[in-house]
C-alpha cells in the first residue's frame, strides 16, 4: 500500500458495480478510503442508471460481467455510445472468458481477476488515475497555450513561414494592418513586405539566426497594399516538430508605427524648438528651459511607452515558448508512460525510498534536538549547583573571617581560617574548570542564553 498515491486517488470518483452483496460492500468501505466518493450497483441495469445520472461525476467505472438483469459488457455497451472515453476496469471469473474478446472490442482498460486482490487493484487504480493526471495536465497547458494565441492574436500581428521563409499563414490584425487578404501573400517569401528603405542584410542576419535555432529581434520597415508605411517590433523564432526538427518560422510583430512617428514628430519638433530658442536665447531663458524640459519629458515618456510594450511582447513571446516546451515534454512523458509501465514501479519505488530517507532525516532531526535540549538542561544544573556551592563556601569564608577577627590571638582558628581559605581556593578553581569546560562545549548562542 505505500507504494498507492492516495492524493492522487482522492480527485477521482469511482462507479462500482458488483451483484454479491457481501463482495460489494467490502470493497466499497475500502475503496471509500481511497477515493473521493464511491457509487454503488447491484447489476447492469442499475449501474447504467446511476452512470447517466452522475456521468459528470464519475471518473473510472468497476463492474463485474457476469450479472443478473444486466451484464457488465452490456451496460458497458451503452455506456460507450454516451462516453466513450470513460475508463473500465473489468473484474472476471474464469467462467467469464466468453466475455473477453467482446470487452476488447469496448476497448476496456484493464481486467482484474476474482476473487480480487485489493492490493493488485490499487496498484492498477493508481496507475490509471497517474496517466488520467497526465492527461489532465496535457489538457490544461493546452487550454493556457489557447489563451496565450488568443492574446497574441488579438494584440499582435502574426505571421508563419515554412522552413524556407515562404508565408504559410497571417492572422486577422496583419489583414488589416496591410491591406492584403489572408490568402494573397500565401507562398510568398517573409521579406516580400521589405520597405525599399530597409536594408536586406536585416533580413539575411534574421534568416541565418532563427534557422540555426536562434531568436531574432529587432524592427521592420515595412509595406503596405497600398504602399503606405508601417513599421513592427518584431520577434522571430522558429517552430518544431515532435522529433525537435525545425518546420518554419513563427513572427509576432507589434505595430509602433504611430510611436515611430510621434518619436520623429517629437524630435523635429524639439530640432525646431531648439533653433526657435537659440535665436530668443537672450529674450525669454526661462521660457526657453521650460519648453525644453517639457520636450524632453514627452521623449522620455515616449521611450518608457515604448520599452514597456516591448517588454509585454517578450514576457508573451517568452510564455508561448515555455508552454509549447511544457506541452511537448507533456506528451512525451505521457507517451512513455503508456508504453513503459515497469517505469511506472521505479517511478513509484523512488518515490516510497525518497519518503523513507525524509522520515529517517526528520528522526534523526527531532533525536539531536532533544539530545540538544537535554545537554543544555544539565549543563544549566550543573552552572546552579556550582553557584550553590560557591556561594555557600563564601557564607562560610565570612563566618571564619568574623570569627577570626574576634579572636586574632588564637593560633588553632588562624590555621583553621588557612585551611578554609585554601578549600575556597580549590573550590573556585573547580568551579573556573567547569566553567571552562562548559564554554568548550557549548555554541555561542547556547552560551550566550547561559551567561546573558
Amino acid at each position: 500500500m505505500s507504494s498507492i498515491d492516495k492524493k492522487l486517488l482522492k480527485r477521482l470518483q469511482i462507479l462500482y458495480v458488483e451483484d454479491d452483496l457481501v463482495v460489494r460492500n467490502e470493497l466499497e468501505q475500502l475503496l471509500s478510503g481511497f477515493f473521493s466518493k464511491v457509487f454503488t450497483a447491484s447489476n447492469g441495469r442499475e449501474g447504467l442508471d446511476t452512470y447517466l445520472e452522475n456521468k459528470d461525476e464519475i471518473d473510472i467505472i468497476l463492474t463485474d460481467i457476469n450479472m443478473p438483469i444486466m451484464s457488465g459488457i452490456d451496460m458497458v455497451k451503452y455506456i460507450r455510445e454516451k462516453s466513450p472515453q470513460i475508463p473500465v476496469i473489468v473484474a472476471t471469473a474464469h467462467s467469464d472468458s466468453e466475455y473477453l474478446s467482446e470487452s476488447i472490442k469496448l476497448k476496456v482498460q484493464d481486467y482484474i481477476n476474482k476473487p480480487v486482490d485489493v492490493r493488485n487493484l490499487l496498484k492498477v487504480m493508481n496507475e490509471l488515475a497517474s496517466v488520467m493526471y497526465q492527461e489532465f495536465m496535457l489538457e490544461q497547458q493546452t487550454k493556457e497555450l489557447e489563451q496565450y494565441k488568443e492574446v497574441i492574436d488579438s494584440n499582435n500581428i502574426v505571421v508563419k513561414t515554412d522552413i524556407h521563409m515562404n508565408i504559410t499563414y497571417v492572422n486577422e490584425l496583419f489583414c488589416q494592418i496591410t491591406g492584403y487578404d489572408k490568402d494573397e501573400l500565401l507562398g510568398e517569401e517573409f521579406k516580400v513586405l521589405r520597405h525599399p528603405d530597409a536594408s536586406l542584410d536585416i533580413y539575411t542576419n534574421m534568416y541565418a539566426k532563427v534557422l540555426n535555432n536562434k531568436p531574432w529581434h529587432g524592427v521592420l520597415k515595412n509595406i503596405t497594399k497600398e504602399h503606405g508605411i508601417y513599421t513592427t517590433d518584431a520577434y522571430v523564432i522558429n517552430t518544431l516538430d515532435d522529433e525537435g526538427e525545425i518546420t518554419g518560422t513563427i513572427s509576432i510583430q507589434r505595430d509602433i508605427t504611430d510611436e515611430v512617428n510621434k518619436k520623429r514628430d517629437i524630435q523635429l519638433a524639439l530640432m525646431k524648438d531648439k533653433s526657435d530658442i537659440f535665436i530668443r536665447s537672450k529674450e525669454g531663458s526661462a521660457e526657453q528651459n521650460i519648453i525644453i524640459r517639457e520636450l524632453k519629458e514627452q521623449l522620455e515618456n515616449a521611450k518608457n511607452d515604448l520599452k514597456k510594450t516591448e517588454i509585454n511582447s517578450e514576457k508573451y513571446i517568452y510564455s508561448v515558448e515555455k508552454y509549447t516546451i511544457e506541452n511537448k515534454h507533456l506528451r512525451n512523458e505521457l507517451s512513455t508512460y503508456k508504453k513503459n509501465e515497469s517505469k511506472k514501479d521505479l517511478a513509484l519505488k523512488v518515490s516510497k525510498e525518497n519518503a523513507d530517507l525524509k522520515y529517517q532525516l526528520k528522526k534523526l532531526k527531532e533525536e539531536l534536538a532533544n539530545t540538544k535540549e537535554s545537554k543544555e538542561k544539565e549543563i544549566k544544573q550543573l552552572n546552579a549547583n556550582s553557584r550553590i556551592e560557591i556561594e555557600d563556601l563564601e557564607e562560610q569564608l565570612r563566618n571564619i573571617t568574623e570569627k577570626y577577627e574576634c579572636v586574632e590571638t588564637d593560633e588553632v582558628l588562624i590555621q583553621k581560617l588557612e585551611y578554609w581559605k585554601e578549600k575556597a581556593q580549590e573550590e573556585a578553581n573547580r568551579v573556573e574548570s567547569l566553567e571552562k569546560q562548559i564554554v568548550a562545549h557549548g555554541d555561542k548562542a547556547f552560551m550566550s542564553k547561559i551567561f546573558g
